[in-house]
């Protein structure tokens, strides 16, 4: 018999029974006080967790580097509509056996997550700190067992509904480089047979290559609506995924596509002016007509030492068009959550416990109501991107919708190619796809398929600027200062 309390769950099987949460005597945790008082017996069932962490981080000293953060969970869970979808974070090493699967965890900072790694300012310490927080953090043996059981429930997910992409040998002999991204401006013309080819602004040269060519391209689709499209893994992440084209639709026939579409021309509308991206990341659309991008959510101010809940012209967006967007990010959140390797999921926890950085909220909402993982979404209508990389701080989230449908149809025609030229891959998207990647790889939305469609491309993003709260005045904690050391200490080897 034990006399560990932290073995056993929380409440008592009589105030369990009776939908009551049990009030203990501050000398003893073993006594409900109304099952004294009802001289009922007290008993309690050993909890299905394991632990009981409540107690075990009570005996923790904060101040310890060593220790967790005292409201980190020994078990992080996820809420799925399904036990199909179960996903749990995973913040060790663990090597799964049963199926022949291996999943290791380097103690190198993760190759998605973009981290401001120079510097040694508070703002980039924090970003340090935030993106190993997951390794670094103790670990019980019995919770070890669990993610990795966890671990190996997603990865058997991912086998299970994906397929992965193969490159012919003719592709990859014709790869570009990253030094061809960073030196010339690179676009790409997703334009079927007869549709006219893109043309540069009249002020830029480009390198444009085409889809249709199948020289620097492979186009690989899934005719199963039931199964998606990822490519093989690239320093131990999964560069894309594309979800199976059944659950996207029906994720997004909860929503309806006309508010959708209204609320994202309602924030351009108000918005004006297209929103102006760097040199490396510009942005296009048809010769001779003008670029509408706009940006709504989180983002690092550039007059003050803060981060912006929103951008001030979107406090003027009516409330039923920012609980549509709101809606919207949080079914690619479930997406995210659905699909993403455990230790993305895990790394995105452990990091808000070290660094309460902003996430994307509706002005004027209670903070329980801000989104889980995503900062901002940006979107734009017939536009297509430079080539480039971005500097997120997770797994972002690319959605395409096409203007003038009412449904989205299983059998819809490819609208636009989402292309990593480094890979080979062009990803055909169709209206409603959802598609999460790594945005670290080279990358870029191609030029519509047909001139007459009129698509919006969505992109759903956290960025490492927000992470580190844009605040040099803001003083580094100390759990942080340790994480930042241990970050550097791993990148140095």
């Amino acid at each position: 018999m034990t006399t560990d309390v932290s073995l056993f769950q929380r409440n008592c099987v009589h105030c369990t029974q009776s939908h009551q949460r049990c009030v203990f005597d501050p000398a003893s945790q073993s006594q409900c006080k109304r099952c004294s008082k009802l001289q009922a017996t007290c008993l309690f069932k050993l909890s299905s967790q394991g632990r009981r962490n409540d107690l075990v981080v009570a005996r923790t000293d904060a101040n310890d580097p060593n220790c967790s953060p005292g409201n980190a969970n020994d078990s992080v869970h996820y809420n799925h509509c399904n036990d199909d979808d179960s996903c749990h974070g995973r913040i060790v090493p663990v090597t799964v056996d049963d199926y022949d699967i291996s999943v290791e965890r380097s103690l190198h900072p993760p190759s998605w997550v973009h981290v401001f790694a120079k510097s040694t300012q508070p703002s980039s310490i924090r970003t340090q700190a935030a993106s190993i927080a997951y390794i670094e953090q103790p670990v019980h043996n019995k919770a070890r067992h669990r993610r990795s059981r966890r671990a190996k429930k997603k990865l058997c997910k991912q086998q299970k509904l994906l397929t992965e992409v193969t490159v012919p040998t003719t592709i990859l002999e014709n790869l570009l480089s990253e030094s061809d991204i960073d030196n010339e401006i690179v676009v790409v013309d997703g334009g079927d047979d007869g549709n006219l080819p893109i043309q540069p602004p009249d002020d830029v040269t480009w390198r444009c290559l085409s889809v249709l060519g199948a020289k620097h391209f492979h186009v690989q689709d899934e005719t199963d609506p039931c199964r998606g499209l990822t490519f093989s893994r690239v320093d131990g992440a999964l560069p894309f995924i594309r979800l199976p084209r059944q659950q996207s639709l029906d994720i997004i026939r909860q929503m309806s596509l006309k508010e959708i579409l209204g609320a994202l021309e309602e924030c351009e509308k108000l918005k004006k002016t297209s929103v102006r991206r760097s040199d490396n990341k510009r942005i296009f659309t048809d010769y001779g007509m003008s670029v509408m991008y706009t940006c709504a959510g989180v983002q690092a101010s550039r007059n003050s030492p803060e981060v912006l809940d929103c951008n001030p012209f979107l406090e003027q967006l009516p409330q039923c068009h920012w609980t549509v967007l709101m809606k919207l990010m949080r079914h690619a959140e479930y997406c995210y959550e659905s699909y993403a390797d455990n230790d993305v999921i895990s790394h995105m926890f452990h990091a808000k416990q070290v660094v309460p950085f902003k996430t994307m909220s509706m002005p004027g909402s209670s903070p329980t109501s801000t989104l889980k993982y995503y900062g901002a979404l940006a979107f734009g209508c017939n536009v297509y991107l430079r080539c480039h990389t971005d500097s997120d701080f997770t797994m972002s989230m690319a959605q395409i919708h096409l203007k003038r449908k009412a449904t989205y149809e299983l059998d819809d025609d490819v609208v636009v190619y989402f292309c990593f030229p480094t890979l080979g891959v062009a990803v055909p998207l169709r209206p409603g796809d959802f598609l999460l990647f790594n945005a670290l790889i080279p990358h870029c939305v191609s030029s519509r398929c047909r001139q007459d469609d009129d698509i919006y491309c969505i992109a759903m993003y956290l960025k490492t600027s927000v992470v580190g709260m844009n605040n040099n005045q803001l003083p580094v904690s100390s759990i942080q200062s340790v994480l930042a050391d241990r970050y550097r200490a791993a990148s140095d080897n």
